[in-house]
C-alpha cells in the first residue's frame, strides 16, 4: 500500500429532480477541494482487503479509479458478493460503528480515505455537501434495488446481460465502446445468484449468438455487436 497525492475527488450519481437518467458529477469545485482537504490518497493492489465485516468503522472511502467488491461471508462458508463499485463511488458507511460487509479490491485501485468523525463534522457544517452525499447514497440504494430485480430473473442469460449493461452504464461508456469485465466469473456468479457453470454458459451463448464478442486472450474485455438484441434481453423481465 502506498500513499500519495492524487486528483481531486468526485462523486457521480443520478441526481434528484428532472434532467434525465444519466449520472452526473455532484460536487462543485469547492466541495471537491473540501473533501481533498480531509482525505488521504491511497493506492492499493488487486486482491487487497480494504476492511472486514464487523471491524470498527473508522473511515469512509471514495474511489478515484479501479473496481472493488463488497461481500458477506455466510455461516455456511459461502461468500455472497453484494456489489461492485468503481470510480466516483463511496463505501464504508456503517451501522452502530461497525462495517456491515467486507470490501476487497478487484483491480488496482486509488482511494480517498476520510476519517468518519472528520467527514461527519464537515457534513454538519455544509448542508449543500451533505445533500450531495444523500444523493449519492440514494443512487447506491437504487443500485441495490436493481440488483434485487436482476436475481429474480429466471433466465441466466438475462441476469448476465443485465450485469454487462450495468458495467457499461457505470463506466459511462458510449455505445460501441468496449466493456471491461474485471471480476472473476466466480464473483459474477455470486453477485447474480447463479452457478459458475451457468454464468459461463450464458456468456458463451451471448458470444455464439453474435450479440457480444470478447477481446484478448484473458477475455476481460468485450464489445456489444448487436445492440438491439442486447438491449432487448437486458430489458425483458
Amino acid at each position: 500500500m502506498t500513499e500519495s497525492f492524487g486528483t481531486i475527488p468526485s462523486l457521480r450519481a443520478v441526481p434528484y429532480g428532472p434532467g434525465g437518467s444519466n449520472a452526473v458529477g455532484l460536487l462543485s469545485t469547492y466541495q471537491r477541494s473540501q473533501i481533498a482537504g480531509i482525505a488521504t490518497f491511497l493506492e492499493l493492489p488487486a486482491g487487497k482487503l480494504v476492511y472486514r465485516e464487523g471491524a470498527n468503522a473508522q473511515s469512509v472511502f471514495m474511489i478515484a479509479s479501479g473496481i472493488v467488491k463488497a461481500f458477506h461471508d455466510l455461516p455456511s462458508g459461502k461468500r455472497r458478493v453484494l456489489a461492485f463499485l468503481g470510480a466516483d463511488d463511496v463505501f464504508g458507511l456503517a451501522e452502530s460503528g461497525h462495517y456491515v460487509n467486507s470490501v476487497q479490491t478487484i483491480t488496482s485501485v486509488t482511494l480517498y480515505r476520510m476519517r468518519v468523525a472528520t467527514l461527519a463534522d464537515v457534513l454538519r457544517k455544509d448542508a449543500s455537501l451533505a445533500f450531495q452525499f444523500l444523493c449519492k447514497v440514494t443512487h447506491e440504494l437504487r443500485g441495490s434495488l436493481r440488483h434485487a430485480v436482476i436475481v429474480t430473473r429466471p433466465d441466466a442469460m438475462g441476469r448476465v446481460t443485465m450485469l454487462l449493461r450495468m458495467l457499461e452504464q457505470t463506466s459511462q461508456l458510449s455505445e460501441g465502446a468496449t466493456i471491461d469485465f474485471p471480476m472473476s466469473r466466480l464473483d459474477a456468479a455470486s453477485y447474480l445468484g447463479l452457478s459458475l457453470e451457468a454464468v459461463s454458459r450464458a456468456l458463451s451463448r451471448l458470444e455464439r449468438s453474435g450479440i457480444i464478442a470478447f477481446e484478448g486472450r484473458q477475455r476481460r474485455t468485450l464489445r456489444v455487436l448487436d445492440r438491439t438484441r442486447f438491449e432487448k434481453i437486458a430489458a425483458a423481465l
